[in-house]
């Protein structure tokens, strides 16, 4: 899996939060930045939505990872370094098997 196909999927289940929530999705992409950019994406939303992307793209993603933060918890991360970072963990899975 590459980044691109992990920011597609991670895109898409925005996308579904989003609409769901009754927002408008039209402006989510790559240097999207959720938790500044996407209108009630929160504390109480990003657990389901990365939830939904280990699901989605068939990937163990740990619960205490929050892909949308950097990892010094300090920086709010876009679409694209989410994805980069899910790639990352990804690759480090992969090489400890």
């Amino acid at each position: 899996m590459n980044e691109q196909d992990v920011q597609m999927n991670l895109i898409n289940v925005l996308q579904s939060i989003q609409s769901d929530s009754g927002y408008d999705i039209s402006q989510i992409q790559g240097n999207t930045c959720p938790l500044n950019d996407l209108e009630g994406f929160d504390s109480m939303l990003w657990p389901a939505a990365i939830s939904m992307l280990s699901s989605t793209i068939g990937v163990t993603i740990p619960n205490c990872s929050n892909i949308f933060l950097s990892k010094d918890g300090k920086r709010p991360l876009t679409i694209n370094e989410s994805a980069a970072m899910v790639c990352e963990m990804i690759s480090r899975e992969e090489n400890q098997s």
